[in-house]
Formats: structure tokens, C-alpha cells, sequence
């Protein structure tokens, strides 16, 4: 439940959500701090996938919106990096050894990211008393040092062209049209979840992926969707959600995403800042504009996805129309849920010896 706020804070961090071209007296002094601060360290360092929240393109869209709106001069260097998962191993490493990490934020799934919350790599923000009226508290975990910033609908991509049939389930892919003819991940994305005692279970989760095994005629990373608008691939079994979808799509790919009804899921991405970023306040000042209407239009634009607690977010309303479809409830795979799935990590490790070895 949100706190009662003070009305003057309601009004400013109404005027922030609002207006993007809010004056600095609006802000609250805490935020004032914090823009301060972050003028006299004013180089940014983020470093993830091209394909994750837009890449440099959307680094630098975000930049000028920033700058603008909090009256900086923050200069954003973006390295393309690794997986989400190698990136956090490296944010470890470095601050183990008392080293500045390579990035100011750190962004990841909810799996990866429960993993390292553990390890108390991660700055503790208000989030809340910088933006009162604009970050919920669902949208605040671990203690304040993970904040949600997209919602992702998990599920299965397919070629609508060449499908034998419109699938529903995961069930279907066991089918003997489908033999020889989908494509998993070289990690198992999703199974994990899969195995959770409230989805799947274990032992479920482990015969279905002993069923599956048969029909899996190759390996595919999660960005690789013109294997299947190609037809290499009929579907992709279990995928990373339909972030980076639409732009396929819109170039004519004949492929589309569902959320099975017997894996009724959506998860989060998350933005944290290591204790050892160089530039901790701008890295904060970024995140705070990512969770603004503006900044939530540069990741669905550039990313096809936002986060669904925001009242202007599409998914908000695709969620809503997924539980409509599907008949039931979608469960939220948050850090809480994700800290409580041992047993179905422990099994992940089983299954991604079942499925992810060369075809």
C-alpha cells in the first residue's frame, strides 16, 4: 500500500509525470540532491545487449530527455555487452576485487536478478520519496534496491504461416505435427518457471521436457526470430516473453506470441545500481526518467514492451486482455516468487541437460 504523501510532494512528483518540461523548483529536495550530485560526475556508463531497452539508439534518446528535464549535462557512453547473467557475474567479480563496475545500471530478469539481490551488490534507492506519485510500491523489491521497469508476457513464439495448427497449450507442441520442428534456447528460458510448485511442478515439468525433447530440431537465442519468420523453426518452446517482437512483425514476419494456457505467466525486468558504479546519481537520475511516461515511450518503442502498474502503459491492457483469453489469472513471477522456486531452479539444471545439447 502507498504512503500518505504530503501534498506538495503530490503536486511535484505530479508535475514530473506530466510535464516534461518541469522546472527545477518543482522538484523535491531529495531529487534536488540527487541532480546535484550528478553534475559533478556527469559520465554515465551502461552496458548491456543491443537488443535489450533499445541499445544505443534508445541510450541516447534517453540522454536528451534526461538532460532536459532535470537540467544536467549527463553524457552516456554505452558499450554493447553480454547476457543479462554474464553482465551481473562481471558486477560481482569487480566489486569483489574493489573495482568500479562497467555499468551504472544494472538491467536483468527477475531469475537473474533474485540471484544477485542475495549478494548485496546493489545501492539501496528511495524510489518512492523521489517520485511519490509515479513509483508504486509493487513496482519496489529487495529492500529498495531493484526497481520493475517492463512487464513481460511469457509463452511460446510461432510462425503463424506454417504452423499445423493454432497451438493453446504447451501440450500441443507434443503433438506429432510438431516433431522435428521447434526450437528451444541453448538455457531452457522458462523452465525454471515451468517446474515452480504453482505452475508445473518438478517432476511435471521434468516428464514434459522429456516429452518435448523429440520434437526440438535445433537451438535458438531468444533475439533470433527470423529463424522462425524463415520457416527454419515452427515455434520456440519456451521463449523470453514478446520483447522485440513488433518490429519483426512489422516488417511483415509471419510470427506471433501467446501465453499458453497451461503457463499463465508474466515476469519483470529490473533496473538496479551497483554499489560500485562510478557515476551512482546519474545512474539514478536514468532510471527515474525510464519510469516516466517519456521514458517508458522509449522502451515500447525500441523494446516493444513497458511496465504494465504505469496507467498509460499497453501492457496494462494486454494483460488484461491475456487473462480474458486464457480464462484464468496470470501468476506474477516477481523476485519474491523467484526466491521461493528452488526446487524448480534445481530442476532447470535437469532440463537444460534434456534440451539444450546439438541437434
Amino acid at each position: 500500500m502507498l504512503k500518505q504523501i504530503a501534498p506538495l510532494a503530490a503536486f511535484v512528483s505530479f508535475a514530473i509525470a506530466t510535464n516534461p518540461c518541469a522546472q527545477a523548483q518543482d522538484f523535491s529536495p531529495a531529487l534536488k540532491k540527487v541532480i546535484e550530485d550528478a553534475k559533478k560526475n556527469p559520465t554515465l556508463s551502461l552496458s548491456w545487449g543491443q537488443s535489450t531497452m533499445g541499445g544505443s539508439r534508445a541510450a541516447a534518446q534517453v540522454e536528451a530527455g534526461m538532460n532536459k528535464l532535470f537540467g544536467t549535462n549527463i553524457k552516456i557512453r554505452f558499450t554493447p555487452g553480454p547476457s543479462m547473467p554474464a553482465i551481473g557475474n562481471e558486477i560481482a567479480m569487480r566489486a569483489t576485487a574493489g573495482q568500479p563496475s562497467q555499468t551504472d545500471v544494472y538491467v536483468a530478469f527477475s531469475r537473474d536478478m533474485s540471484e544477485l539481490v542475495d549478494k548485496k551488490l546493489f545501492r539501496t534507492v528511495n524510489w518512492q520519496e523521489l517520485l511519490p506519485d509515479r513509483i508504486k510500491a509493487e513496482a519496489v523489491e529487495a529492500d529498495s534496491t531493484a526497481l520493475k521497469i517492463v512487464t513481460g508476457l511469457l509463452g511460446v513464439t510461432y510462425n503463424t504461416q506454417l504452423a499445423p495448427f493454432k497451438p493453446e497449450t504447451l501440450a500441443d507442441f507434443l503433438k506429432p505435427q510438431w516433431k522435428g520442428k521447434l526450437a528451444t534456447t541453448p538455457y531452457s528460458a522458462g523452465f525454471d518457471i515451468l517446474a515452480g510448485k504453482d505452475i508445473f511442478g518438478p517432476q511435471k515439468a521434468l516428464d514434459y521436457a522429456k516429452q518435448l525433447s523429440p520434437q526440438i530440431a535445433g537451438l535458438t537465442r531468444c533475439d533470433e526470430n527470423e529463424r522462425l519468420a524463415s520457416g527454419e523453426f515452427l515455434a520456440m518452446v519456451i521463449d523470453c516473453g514478446e520483447l522485440g517482437l513488433e518490429a519483426i512483425i512489422k516488417k511483415g514476419a509471419p510470427i506471433a506470441h501467446f501465453t499458453p494456457k497451461d503457463y499463465p505467466v508474466m515476469s519483470f525486468y529490473y533496473l538496479s545500481i551497483p554499489k560500485n558504479a562510478a557515476s551512482p546519481d546519474a545512474a539514478i537520475l536514468y532510471t527515474l526518467y525510464s519510469s516516466l511516461p517519456d521514458g517508458q515511450k522509449i522502451i515500447r518503442e525500441s523494446w516493444g514492451a513497458d511496465m504494465h502498474l504505469y496507467p498509460e502503459a499497453t501492457m496494462h491492457k494486454k494483460a488484461e486482455d491475456t487473462e480474458k483469453e486464457i480464462g484464468q489469472k496470470l501468476h506474477s513471477i516477481d523476485l519474491v516468487w523467484q526466491h521461493g522456486n528452488a526446487d524448480g531452479r534445481k530442476t532447470h539444471g535437469e532440463i537444460n541437460k534434456i534440451l539444450a545439447v546439438k541437434k
